[in-house]
């Protein structure tokens, strides 16, 4: 890792941290009732874009090193890690046994995601936060 790695992926995940901010907001705006529609777009389309990449870019090898960190790492790591944990689930899907691994990992994203949320409120109360 060197400088030049870091830089590519914090201004990457700077505009997808940004580009998510704003869709949430204008989501808001369209849709004040629906609270996790903002969440919901930037999950779908990182998870889109995730997709495309992958086949296009790392399939036919188009796509240098230092895009993919900016693109894939940086832009849609800031947009959202869901994109990121769906990529793992299915590559995770095609190993042996078939569905196995990559259900496996993503019950136990989800699940230790909402676990720790849990824990994290109640360990907040419990310092009188």
């Amino acid at each position: 890792m060197n400088l030049w790695t870091l830089l590519i992926v914090g201004l990457g995940g700077a505009l997808g941290a940004t580009a998510r901010y704003v869709v949430s907001r204008e989501a808001m705006v369209w849709c004040p009732g629906y609270v996790g529609l903002g969440t919901l777009i930037v999950n779908v389309v990182g998870c889109l874009a995730i997709g495309y990449l992958a086949g296009a870019g790392y399939e036919h090898r188009w796509m240098s090193l230092n895009a993919r960190l900016f693109l894939v790492t940086g832009v849609l790591g800031g947009l959202t890690t869901f994109s990121a944990l769906s990529l793992e689930t299915v590559g995770m899907s095609r190993q042996s046994p078939a569905l196995l691994w990559g259900g496996l990992h993503a019950i136990a994203n989800f699940t230790g995601g909402v676990t720790a949320v849990l824990l994290g409120e109640w360990f907040a109360r419990w310092l009188g936060g």
